[in-house]
């Protein structure tokens, strides 16, 4: 075994049992909580275990371990990106490393954001000193930040200004007032749109994980119902309109959304729109995040004999959908002598060399505005063909109307609500919606959990069964 292999055993043990720590708190809960009726509304609170000791990390004094989830782009390209550091910043000759500038080494987990969630949960619960630089989805920074397993990051200082940013990305990583998450990629829905001129169905992914919480708050919002209300958008404002709402999710719309959609992920819906079909069912339609483009426009069977583009792209609608995305951020446990590399790690990753590359090559949507108006001026990067590939990379004319629309998408895009209990939220809320598309919930049981879901978005769970 290599030393790099029993620093990732290591890694993985500690994974394991904080896992385990969590699994046998949480039975143990529900447990007493059957044994003995507790409060009609008990709060949500975080599972906490022992902190790891530094001597429990394993051998990683010159390693800065970034936690992060599979790579969805064409290539890699994100995981070449992030081992660069490797290569460029840190000298080859041992002797002559630089102090302070450690190794990174990525621990990729599981694929599905949810589970991969509950990964970096639970070991930040157990105080775990096993990662230190968290590749975050969007929607989990309020949890993380509120319940201290991330610490704040000073953007007025350093290569990470804040004015380089896009807003929206960028107050998605902000908590309270403070900045915890520094944007790395940008996500915003987009239509895709077969040009074969075949009458089809529209794909979502609705899906029973998290993907299907945000088609289900896109659905109604932008079909004209309500979800969520305020600043934070932590108002439940299911009854606010009732109609609309109602005709939103069952989308009763002028374009119908295909009832395959029930099984559909992100991956499964671009399988089916290349093949134009579902079974004996045509498909014209998509909805799906930024990457999916490069997916497509990669593959034969998209381009014309022209090499033009068998699909178009576009921002849905003028009221926005669903923000999506990342940040990285910086865990608490990391050691103090750490925590400036991880910066200097950070601002390579958000940097226009990298941001540029990570769109032309893998479909990552920028969070810099830079890279958006070198495209709008007719340059920014593309992405160079590997030797001996048949994939087709995208032309910079075709990245340039990609990088209009995503930009155009994010701009009208909404977050999440920032609640540290939105994991709650939208298990309760997927369930309610994904039943009325199952015909197992009527619409009086559907708005009767608005309640009931708004003291879940607020830490409270409702006395009685799950909803719907």
């Amino acid at each position: 075994m290599t030393a790099t292999d029993h620093r990732h055993t290591l890694l993985a043990a500690g994974l394991g049992a904080a896992l385990m720590a969590v699994v046998l708190l949480v039975n143990s809960c529900l447990a007493a909580g059957a044994a003995a009726p507790g409060p009609p509304t008990p709060s949500i609170t975080p599972i906490t275990v022992p902190a790891t000791s530094p001597e429990d990390c394993g051998a990683r004094d010159d390693e800065l371990v970034v936690a992060t989830g599979d790579d969805v782009s064409t290539g890699s390209v994100r995981r070449e990106v992030i081992h660069e550091w490797n290569e460029l910043v840190i000298p080859s000759d041992p002797d002559s490393r630089l102090p302070g500038d450690p190794r990174a080494e990525l621990l990729e987990l599981s694929g599905s954001t949810d589970v991969r969630r509950a990964q970096m949960a639970a070991l930040a619960q157990s105080g775990s000193c096993q990662y230190d630089v968290l590749v975050l989805d969007v929607a989990w920074v309020a949890e993380f930040a509120r319940h201290g397993y991330i610490r704040p990051i000073d953007l007025d200082t350093g290569p990470q200004r804040a004015d380089r940013f896009l807003p929206g990305p960028l107050q998605a990583g902000q908590i309270d007032g403070e900045q915890f998450g520094v944007p790395f990629a940008a996500d915003a829905p987009l239509e895709f749109r077969r040009r074969d001129g075949q009458p089809g169905g529209y794909l979502l992914q609705l899906v029973d994980r998290e993907i299907g919480t945000i088609n289900y708050l896109e659905m109604i919002e932008l079909g004209g119902g309500r979800v969520l209300d305020g600043d934070d958008r932590t108002r439940v404002a299911l009854d606010d309109d009732p109609d609309g709402t109602w005709n939103a999710l069952n989308s009763t719309g002028a374009e119908a959304v295909m009832r395959e959609s029930l099984t559909m992920d992100e991956d499964r819906s671009i399988v089916a729109f290349k093949e134009g079909r579902i079974g004996d069912r045509p498909v014209s339609a998509m909805r799906n995040w930024p990457f999916a483009f490069h997916q497509l426009a990669a593959d034969p069977r998209m381009r014309g004999s022209d090499q033009r583009l068998r699909f178009e792209v576009r921002a849905p609608g003028t009221d926005g959908g669903v923000l999506g995305g990342s940040v990285l951020a910086i865990s608490e446990h990391i050691r103090p002598d750490k925590v400036a590399p991880a910066m200097r790690l950070i601002g390579r990753l958000t940097g226009e060399e990298a941001q540029g590359r990570l769109f032309a090559c893998g479909g990552y949507g920028p969070v810099l505005t830079s890279v958006y108006e070198r495209y709008r001026a007719g340059g920014g990067p593309t992405c160079p063909r590997q030797d001996g590939s048949d994939i087709t990379n995208p032309s910079l004319a075709e990245l340039a109307t990609l990088a209009e629309e995503i930009r155009r998408s994010i701009e009208l895009a909404r977050p999440r609500p920032k609640s540290p209990y939105y994991a709650q939220f939208s298990e309760a809320f997927r369930r309610c919606a994904r039943g009325v598309w199952e015909s197992r919930v009527e619409r009086e049981t559907f708005f009767s959990a608005a309640p009931s879901l708004q003291e879940i978005l607020n830490g409270r769970l409702p006395a009685g069964p799950p909803l719907c």
